[in-house]
């Protein structure tokens, strides 16, 4: 359905926002901006814009937060599980304290104990619920030049596990109420812990007393320090990192924000002993990963349902939506397209009637569908022309676009151009070399920013999909094809 009025200048051109401040009337807005002779004219209209559910196969995990746990959707009834990739940072110029100064056993370096800490920021589900993991040691790190897909899973058959290499498993709440309030509860992250105090085998055969001590032999030995001097030579000579696969227990997701291994062990100082600890830590300098499980027959079915369209994560399923680029520019090839707006509401999900709530997406982005794999794939950012982002309103509950006019104008440039340089091919042809033209995606997202200047103005830095739990149902599909409208605004200049 469509509706136009023609030289409508009221309410129109919030345009700029210029108007409201000028004149308490608005019947003389064209003549107090142009000549008698340049008359400025606005038109309006409303269109429908249709929808349906995808499902992305490919999802690129880039996201510096990992998951961990298992956890019923409550929406579905389908079981999500996470497990945890992590590499630990060699700070630049690392070393350990002068051997001479190690307190020794038996006249060798011993660590005398050796943890991974595993910090987690937030969680989705029952946090007193017992859970079960199992770390793995890698054989290889991931690759910086390479892209991971969230269902990515090191094994020891494609060679990212290493055989017969440290393994452990542990039992954890991630409410430990073992500890006081004050300890459970003190900084940002609480954590459980992996001891690696077992008996460890390097890869050549030599044994050690824990993996804390190989670690701290492997610096102290010829050339050793070299190994240990920038997070590269640390990962690819010393430490791949550990795959943390969850084993046992139904019912929470901790989101990890980062891991520690600390290695325990004692020196002298003024002919003094203390303890002192050595730590790597996993940051966003290297890569963590997450390797999501779901029951994939579930996410076909949710796909395939009419009455609404999902925002789904990390299933990868998103809306995609049909853009009315041909009917907004037919009639107004001579007038400037200023904004195009629209809202996709969000309906209320049956799961916030039980004991726990997944999130709504807060940040989603819109981009063409034949461009959102290479938008991931080249670590590209939104530019406000081919790429909007929009968060979550609680008021209008709903993401709101003000105006993606420029990505309509680009869809509808790229068709004219192509039928313009191939004169054989009709509109109707067209349509079928290019099913997707008209066509974008909303998917959410997670940005990084960095502040430019000393106002507080930000710049993003990065975009990269939603790697955590979030889930909700937008108004649409495809048997509601005409319940999402934009509004757009047009203006020209007539002499």
């Amino acid at each position: 359905m469509i509706i136009v009025k023609k030289n409508l200048i009221l309410p129109l051109i919030a345009l700029a926002g210029i108007f409201a401040s000028c004149d308490d009337t608005t019947d003389e807005v064209g003549s107090t901006l142009t000549s008698p002779t340049d008359r400025l004219t606005v038109d309006y209209g409303t269109f429908d814009i249709s929808s349906e559910t995808v499902k992305l196969d490919n999802v690129i995990s880039r996201s510096s937060i990992g998951y961990l746990g298992k956890l019923k959707d409550s929406e579905t009834g389908s079981y999500i599980t996470g497990n945890f990739i992590g590499q630990l940072q060699s700070m630049e110029g690392y070393e350990f304290p002068s051997r001479n100064s190690l307190v020794l056993k038996n006249g060798e370096i011993i660590a005398d104990s050796c943890r991974l800490y595993v910090y987690y920021s937030t969680y989705t589900g029952d946090s007193t619920v017992s859970m079960k993991c199992k770390l793995h040691e890698m054989a290889k790190p991931l690759s910086e030049a390479e892209t991971y897909s969230v269902d990515f899973k090191p094994t020891y058959e494609n060679g990212y596990l290493r055989k017969n290499g440290l393994t452990k498993s542990t039992t954890y709440s991630l409410i430990d109420y073992s500890i006081s309030d004050s300890i459970r509860w003190a900084g940002a992250y609480r954590h459980f812990n992996i001891s690696l105090d077992d008996e460890y085998t390097d890869v050549d055969g030599n044994k050690y007393a824990n993996y804390g001590t190989y670690i701290m032999r492997k610096y102290y030995e010829p050339g050793g320090s070299e190994k240990f001097k920038n997070s590269y030579n640390f990962i690819h000579n010393i430490c791949p990192g550990f795959y943390i696969e969850h084993t046992g227990g139904i019912g929470c997701m901790a989101n990890i924000a980062l891991t520690q291994l600390i290695i325990y062990f004692r020196d002298i100082k003024a002919d003094t002993i203390h303890n002192n600890v050595s730590i790597f830590g996993g940051t966003e300098e290297v890569l963590q990963k997450t390797n999501f499980t779901q029951d994939n027959a579930v996410i076909e079915n949710l796909k395939d349902e009419g009455d609404h369209t999902y925002l789904k994560t990390p299933a990868g399923l998103y809306t995609q939506v049909t853009l009315p680029v041909d009917k907004v520019f037919n009639g107004h090839e001579n007038d400037t397209l200023n904004t195009a707006r629209v809202t996709f509401t969000r309906e209320n999900n049956s799961q916030e009637t039980n004991s726990y709530t997944i999130p709504v997406p807060q940040q989603v982005m819109i981009l063409p569908a034949d461009s959102v794999e290479s938008f991931f794939a080249e670590d590209k950012v939104t530019d406000n022309r081919s790429s909007y982002l929009t968060s979550y309103s609680s008021s209008t509950n709903g993401y709101t676009f003000n105006n993606i006019s420029s990505m309509m104008r680009v869809m509808k440039d790229a068709k004219t151009k192509y039928l313009a340089d191939h004169k054989e091919i009709t509109e109707e042809q067209f349509e079928e070399l290019f099913p997707r033209w008209n066509k974008a995606v909303i998917i959410p997202v997670k940005t990084s920013s960095i502040q430019i200047d000393n106002y507080g103005s930000t710049k993003i830095t990065r975009v990269v999909h939603d790697m955590s739990i979030t889930s909700t149902k937008l108004v649409g599909g495809k048997d509601n094809p005409n319940v999402i409208k934009m509004s757009c605004i047009y203006s020209k200049f007539q002499k």
